[in-house]
């Protein structure tokens, strides 16, 4: 019975200090200030602890609300300490304020608990890392894929549409540090899968993918309906959804803004994250040159760059200031050889870049440098985009391009092989790993990285054209063989597989089939200029070495239009031009062709110096060939990017000056510098050794030394150019 009537007492004082009501009015009140903060927080730029900081506050102020409500009570006379339920009651009760009690409540405990997660929260914000970066380890990045939106419409004119949002979707995204957005080559070859969602789902997570966005456009009476949703696909929720509806066909492309927001609050992306606006505003000011750009962008992501090339065309024609659509333009110009116009495009975008993203001017301006073969700009440019957006994959492959065109093989595979950590389903990244170790002469280790590839893109040509290095280079014709006509087979376009089936024939000692096959090739009206320049160039040396020099001339004067259009390889087509006029004993003509090799050269013109000191030793015009020699000498003289090329070729020349000469011994020592200092040769300069050694009465050591140029070399030295010197070399060797 006294137990029953201390809970009884209990139930009346928790009554009559109004408990109950306290309880409900504060988690009211609480709940509506953290809904209104949830709003105005983000809008205003606050920092991202603070959301967190005033959660802590309300659920910890509950507690303290309720405590005050108990010892307190609100009076006409003011705030007294609430008596025992025995005692007498207060004199004159006015009206009861029973809302004061939490009011007080609230702030005081605000204040108070407000400051210490205040204090706890800031050690996070001033210790080095942004909050978020701190709270998620690397393995837990999140990994976006943005699928095309399904059209359900059954209208064919808006097939566009879903593939136009997403591309708006994931460079909105693409502009955060704090996640990675899946390449669109990878995600065109991602909803390549089928419309089953589960298998693409399964295959996404599979490949590493941590998230996925996909949606639908609809047609309803009101107008299109447009929903998206984020799936994690790690426990397999939705995180957030998004719908618009009664759109008309020309107002699709404004829900993209309203998609990334959701996707970024899903992901609790801090607040201060930009949400790009403009982007989708000129996509909706510019349907038809947006829906150009982006079949442009699903061709140009095929390497289908002639039908990429009508695309972008079409778009800039439509809307002339559409500054990424002149980008990628002059991208896919670069890439079919036109480089004057890719440069001219590439100016034009940079003029009309004001209001685009940062990420997006970066783009532009690192573009520019490397189509002007600009290196060295165009690496800082890249490196600045990767300090900004550290997982922006197509920054990061470009730059590795731009390592690999200076030959600065190992600082690329560091780049390829952060690519495969951040993604490890990009197929360019195994892609790139796989041929740079190859290159390395690191057969073993590319083979993980190659099987990879092979199984995430087992249709593309490149993939089996790098199974045929793995065996060419291991000297596994019979293997690689197959492997170069799969690629082939899937792209007849690849002339990289056309040039190494005729290496393998001349290998095999087959140069006739090489030069039939290479000649087919640069001759061929259904192959892009680029191909066809690359097999006219290497049948070029060919036919030089077979005595064939006015063949040779004739198949490059028939693609000079597109050589000279290219002009990356210009100047070597008219070294090969010059080596012809240098058999023919034409001193003049190779000359000329030499000097304006020079003055074209795209790069430091070391082996058209080398070429042209070659004719005037010809022309015995030794004061020329002396100055040629010195400034060959000075290119390998900074010691910031010495040329090792130059200074071998400097030596060689003046070797052949000194048997010219009559002076053996010097020759002799000039030449043994050639061979012995490490670096790229533009002949076969043992041949030269083998001559001097002769000259000072050394036989012996001059035919072994003539036998090795001779000899072919293992498949990874191999250089179809060098089989003109070869073919002089053996002329050395039966004169000995």
């Amino acid at each position: 019975m006294e137990r029953r009537a201390r809970l009884k007492k209990l139930w009346q004082d928790l009554k009559r200090r109004e408990i109950f009501r306290t309880g409900v009015i504060y988690a009211v009140v609480a709940w509506a200030v953290v809904q209104a903060a949830s709003i105005a927080l983000p809008a205003f730029g606050a920092p991202a602890w603070s959301m967190r900081a005033l959660l802590v506050a309300a659920f910890a102020g509950f507690p303290v609300a309720i405590v005050l409500a108990w010892v307190f009570d609100v009076t006409p006379q003011g705030i007294d300490v609430t008596p025992p339920g025995d005692a007498a009651p207060p004199p004159a009760p006015g009206p009861r304020r029973w809302w004061v009690r939490p009011l007080i409540a609230a702030p005081v405990m605000a204040t108070i608990v407000g400051g210490a997660a205040w204090l706890w929260t800031s050690g996070l914000s001033t210790s080095g890392d942004p909050e978020f970066t701190r709270q998620l380890r690397p393995d837990e990045l999140p990994i976006v894929a943005v699928l095309p939106l399904e059209n359900l419409t059954g209208r064919k004119e808006l097939d566009w549409a879903g593939a136009g949002v997403a591309n708006l979707v994931r460079d909105d995204l693409a502009q955060s540090r704090f996640l990675a957005v899946v390449s669109p080559a990878r995600t065109i070859r991602l909803s390549a899968s089928g419309a089953d969602l589960d298998k693409i789902f399964t295959e996404a997570s599979d490949s590493g993918i941590t998230h996925i966005v996909t949606g639908e456009i609809l047609r309803t009476p009101s107008g299109l309906t447009v929903t998206s949703r984020l799936t994690d696909l790690r426990r397999n929720v939705e995180l957030g959804a998004n719908r618009r509806e009664g759109l008309e066909p020309d107002a699709v492309l404004t829900v993209a803004t309203a998609v990334a927001s959701v996707i970024k609050q899903g992901l609790g992306l801090p607040g201060t994250e930009k949400v790009d606006v403009f982007a989708a505003d000129f996509a909706t000011r510019n349907i038809a040159a947006y829906e150009a750009f982006v079949a442009g962008m699903e061709n140009f992501l095929r390497f289908n760059y002639s039908d990429a090339r009508r695309g972008f065309e079409i778009a800039v024609q439509k809307a002339p200031d559409f500054a990424m659509a002149r980008y990628r333009l002059a991208h896919t110009l670069a890439s079919l050889g036109d480089t004057d116009a890719a440069l001219e495009q590439v100016k034009v975008a940079q003029k009309n870049a004001a209001r685009l993203s940062s990420r997006e001017r970066g783009y532009i301006a690192a573009g520019a440098s490397y189509f002007a073969r600009d290196y060295p700009a165009a690496e800082k440019q890249y490196r600045e985009l990767l300090d900004e957006h550290p997982y922006e994959t197509e920054a990061r492959l470009l730059l590795l391009y731009v390592l690999i065109d200076q030959e600065r093989t190992e600082e690329a595979l560091v780049e390829a092989e952060t690519l495969a950590a951040q993604d490890p389903g990009d197929e360019v990244a195994w892609s790139s790993m796989a041929d740079l170790n190859l290159k390395l002469g690191r057969y073993e280790a590319a083979d993980e990285p190659l099987a990879k590839f092979l199984a995430l893109s087992p249709d593309n040509p490149n993939a089996h054209f790098l199974v045929g290095d793995a065996n060419f280079f291991r000297k596994r014709f019979d293997e690689a063989v197959p492997a170069y006509q799969n690629a082939l087979a899937i792209d007849p376009a690849f002339s990289d597989a056309t040039l190494r089936l005729a290496q393998i024939d001349v290998l095999r000692g087959h140069s006739q089939d090489a030069i039939a096959r290479l000649v087919t090739a640069a001759e061929s009206p259904s192959l892009p200029a680029d191909p066809r320049i690359s097999a006219a160039l290497d049948a070029a040396v060919l036919l030089r070495a077979e005595r064939r020099c006015a063949q040779a001339e004739a198949l490059l004067s028939g693609l000079a239009a597109d050589i000279a259009a290219e002009q990356i390889r210009e100047s070597y087509a008219l070294s090969i031009r010059a080596g012809c006029r240098l058999d023919s004993g034409d001193a003049r003509g190779a000359r000329e062709l030499a000097s304006i090799a020079i003055k074209k050269a795209v790069g430091e013109p070391t082996r058209y110096l080398y070429t042209r000191g070659r004719a005037e030793l010809l022309a015995a015009d030794i004061g020329a060939v002396t100055r040629t020699i010195d400034e060959l000498r000075s290119l390998s003289s900074d010691p910031a990017q010495p040329l090792p090329a130059a200074l071998k070729a400097a030596s060689y020349l003046e070797g052949l000056v000194r048997l010219k000469q009559g002076d053996a011994p010097a020759a002799l020592l000039s030449m043994r510098a050639a061979v012995d200092t490490p670096g790229f040769e533009y002949e076969i300069y043992r041949s030269g050794l083998a001559q001097a050694l002769a000259a000072n009465g050394e036989q012996r050591e001059a035919r072994q030394i003539a036998r090795e140029a001779v000899a072919m070399p293992e498949p990874a030295d191999f250089r179809l150019n060098l089989e003109p010197s070869r073919r002089q070399a053996a002329e050395v060797l039966a004169a000995l």
